[in-house]
């Protein structure tokens, strides 16, 4: 059992580095200026962001109804629900950029590059950094639970 409770506690912790990591990864490419293989880059980043954010959820649930504390342990702690809503609301902000990276092969010049408005940078970039500050405050929530709080 404690093995198990191990391996799960694991799994959920490489998928939130991943995810991170990942989050990271989408700041340091975008850019004003993106030639086709950055944008591709950036899409595919974007894309792995979202699978790795389901099995981030997938390991969490595992955790919730497989590990040793249960689900009592947790969906009867609020810190609990404050962690799930501010993940819920990274993944929410996430959207946009998602739909901006989209439709970028509309608009993608001849050679598959992208010349992004300042405005749009902007917006951009300030969404990104908005998960990641919302992100931060996931692991402190784990750490106020794991302490009894």
């Amino acid at each position: 059992m404690l093995t198990r409770d191990a391996l799960l506690a694991y799994a959920h912790f490489i998928c939130i580095f991943t995810l991170a990591s990942l989050l990271a990864g989408e700041l340091v490419i975008l850019r004003k200026t993106l030639p086709a293989d950055l944008v591709r880059r950036l899409q595919g980043i974007d894309r792995w962001y979202g699978i790795v954010a389901g099995l981030v959820i997938a390991s969490g649930l595992a955790r919730l109804f497989l590990g040793i504390k249960g689900a009592v342990f947790y969906t009867h702690n609020p810190i609990f629900w404050t962690k799930m809503g501010l993940f819920a609301t990274v993944a929410l902000i996430s959207i946009a950029p998602t739909i901006a990276y989209v439709r970028w092969k509309a608009r993608a010049s001849a050679d598959g590059s992208i010349v992004l408005g300042d405005s749009e940078l902007t917006r951009l970039r300030r969404l990104l950094w908005l998960q990641v500050g919302l992100f931060l405050l996931i692991p402190l929530c784990a750490t106020l639970m794991a302490r009894g709080l």
